[in-house]
């Protein structure tokens, strides 16, 4: 029996060995390796890059980690695994690498706060005492912070109205919910950061608490609202732009009882997320979005995305994904993604004077979101109008980089 648990235990260090190895190389981002994804395995794109972002975010905790097994590995007896020993002892320099990338990533805000902000005192690094204890554990979260959990943000019409529609899916009440988060003790007029999570259109939820979330809580005195939204393809888009919307209400309604300023709303998104905050941005107050609540005031001050899915016409795969899988339609519909993709509603928006400050983080080795998508969309943005790019060796999963994790005291 112990034989076989030994036995158990090795092949599993085998196989551990072989996804490290893989996600090490995608994350690196060798121009053969995508080629070879993109000819032979387009549909498996999105999972090597969930592999190559854990790799990457995560690089620190992963050499933790190999350093302990390769410890306990010695103890079995197995040719094959101590084979793939000297192979785990590569991958944790590959690690090495992607931390190192990860550190020098400060450079580049660093760069892009002093255009902006002349009388900016340099950032702190990101390896000093509490900060480094963040970026080891990565989850870490104030004991300060409090969270106000699954506030319905729909009125009861809404919601018969979304089982109706769903043939009684109890289910779906829940994705029409928001958690609130606050710091110390109750103030009058703080900003408000809205987060829009990401996940295709199809999956995620409001359950995550990002890093950058608990930075501005805890130093910077925001209020935070994580909101779910209904998905696809039980629900066809634009239903989760009209529940981004639906939230938006409830915020400032609601928000200043939380401390929060209902004038002071800021959108972030990752991915879909992105895609959604945009989307809310440019077509604030549009009653075609706002069923039932047209009247409702649904402006915010500023939009923050993380790897923004921010033009659904870029590539034929985007287009065919977000018509066919996303808004339920037969067929690519061209007209409809106009209307839908935030690269192509900035003219109208510019003309509707629906424009507020954005702020862009992109990975230069993002497969899902390509770096010149977001290259386009800053272009098309007028002179004068505040919008900003940072761009970093990251890949699509960008909510755990020192980039957005570290501490912006110093640039507020």
């Amino acid at each position: 029996m112990f034989q076989l648990i030994k036995a158990l235990i090795a092949s599993g260090y085998i196989f551990s060995v072989i996804v490290s190895s893989v996600s090490i190389v995608c994350a690196l981002d060798y121009p053969a390796v995508r080629s070879f994804l993109y000819a032979n395995f387009r549909r498996h794109v999105m999972h090597a890059e969930i592999l190559s972002g854990i790799a990457a975010e995560f690089s620190l905790q992963w050499i933790m980690l190999k350093l302990i097994s390769i410890q306990l590995i010695k103890l079995f007896d197995y040719t094959l695994a101590c084979l793939f020993y000297y192979i785990d002892l590569i991958n944790i320099v590959g690690y090495g690498v992607l931390f190192y990338e990860m550190l020098t990533e400060i450079a580049v805000a660093q760069e892009t706060i002093k255009k902006l902000d002349s009388t900016s005192q340099p950032l702190k690094s990101i390896v000093n005492t509490i900060d480094f204890r963040k970026l080891v554990n990565p989850f870490w979260t104030s004991k300060g912070i409090k969270k106000h959990p699954n506030i319905t943000y729909a009125t009861n019409e809404e919601i018969q109205e979304a089982l109706k529609t769903t043939n009684y899916d109890y289910n779906q009440p829940s994705r029409m919910m928001l958690d609130v988060y606050t710091y110390g003790e109750k103030s009058k007029a703080r900003p408000v950061l809205m987060l829009i999570h990401g996940g295709a259109w199809r999956i995620g939820s409001k359950n995550t608490l990002y890093p950058h979330e608990k930075i501005l809580l805890t130093e910077n005195n925001w209020v935070v609202v994580n909101i779910n939204y209904r998905l696809a393809p039980v629900n066809a888009y634009p239903t989760h732009l009209c529940d981004v919307k639906r939230a938006i209400r409830w915020v400032k309604q609601n928000i200043a009882s939380f401390g929060g300023n209902p004038d002071f709303i800021v959108l972030s998104g990752d991915s879909a997320g992105g895609h959604l905050s945009a989307m809310a941005s440019m077509t604030m107050n549009d009653p075609q979005f706002q069923p039932g609540f047209e009247e409702v005031d649904t402006s915010v001050r500023g939009v923050v995305s993380l790897s923004g899915a921010l033009d659904m016409m870029s590539a034929p795969h985007h287009a065919d994904y977000f018509c066919k899988q996303v808004s339920n339609l037969d067929r690519v519909d061209m007209e409809f993604l106009s209307k839908h993709s935030p690269a192509q509603v900035i003219p109208r928006a510019k003309e509707q004077n629906c424009i507020v400050p954005f702020l862009l983080i992109a990975g230069n080795r993002d497969s899902l979101v390509e770096i010149d998508i977001n290259n386009k969309f800053k272009a098309t943005f007028d002179e004068g109008k505040r919008y900003d790019l940072y761009q970093i060796q990251e890949n699509h999963s960008l909510t755990f980089s020192p980039l957005v994790t570290g501490s912006p005291d110093e640039c507020t």
